[in-house]
């Protein structure tokens, strides 16, 4: 079992009052198989952040190494609030019930909101409006470019298991034979195989594979019309109504001081659509 990963920081000045609802707010966490300790043991100092580093470039893994979008907001959001920060890695399915259970304070892990979600869960303000999008093989680009290709019998389309793009496939792709993958790097390798001739999946997907990242993407192409409407947020309990406010604080602060920008646009190079956090839909 993996063991949570911690990044210490030293609190800044004026972050106790925070810490003190935190420590009201939160549960425990439990590391590697020991049992948790109990709810006022836990340290009001420490953000434990879940993540699934399954979603490049929001969250991924790189050489023993978890990198991305999220990755970033994480360290800077731990370094403003004047917390530690600990990331809790989970599988994609484990974190809604992480939440939930008190084993995490925060979900930072690319998740889009949705009505089913958001019965379980609180979101914060959203960061960046994404969609769904087609990757295909270049050399198929004038085989499959027609908006009705996707939905052929003869069209093969992947997508990730358990994910909005699956709820897509699965709602508008009624003719076309459906493939589900457990990640999106298998998805792709899929595709790039020819087991497949559309890989679906939200738009940083597309937009990483194709932005110039990898080198091997260069046998890829997006069809960069979004094919539904989503948002990007992070998740909180819903009993944990201050520490939405301070994340939501945040978020428009950096919305105003041109952070999330910079954060957005070292791993998003192509595509990018942000919102104003301000107006998101609720």
């Amino acid at each position: 079992m993996r063991l949570d990963r911690t990044v210490r920081r030293r609190p800044a000045p004026g972050g106790r009052s925070f810490l003190m609802m935190l420590a009201l707010a939160a549960l425990p966490v439990v590391a590697g198989c020991h049992h948790a300790p109990p709810r006022t043991s836990r340290d009001p100092s420490v953000l434990r952040v879940g993540i699934a580093t399954v979603y490049p470039p929001l969250a991924f893994e790189e050489n023993g190494e978890i990198k991305g979008v999220e990755v970033d907001f994480a360290h800077q959001l731990a370094k403003d609030l004047g917390l530690e920060l600990t990331f809790v890695e989970l599988p994609w399915t484990g974190l809604i019930p992480a939440l939930t259970e008190g084993r995490v304070d925060v979900i930072m892990s690319g998740m889009s909101i949705t009505e089913d979600r958001s019965k379980l869960v609180d979101f914060t303000q959203p960061y960046l409006r994404v969609g769904q999008m087609a990757l295909i093989r270049k050399a198929d680009y004038q085989r499959l470019r027609g908006t009705a290709a996707m939905n052929q019998p003869t069209s093969r389309v992947g997508f990730q298991t358990g994910t909005t793009g699956e709820a897509f496939v699965r709602r508008k792709l009624t003719q076309a034979q459906l493939k589900g993958f457990p990640t999106p790097e298998e998805g792709i390798a899929a595709l790039r195989a020819g087991e497949i001739d559309f890989f679906v999946h939200d738009a940083p997907t597309i937009w990483r594979e194709t932005g110039g990242f990898d080198k091997q993407a260069l046998d890829l192409m997006g069809r960069y019309t979004p094919l539904t409407e989503e948002y990007l947020a992070w998740a909180v309990r819903k009993d944990d109504q201050p520490l939405r406010d301070r994340l939501n604080t945040e978020l428009l602060h950096w919305r105003e001081n041109g952070q999330l920008e910079v954060f957005l646009d070292h791993w998003i190079r192509v595509r990018k659509v942000t919102i104003d956090i301000n107006s998101p839909p609720e």
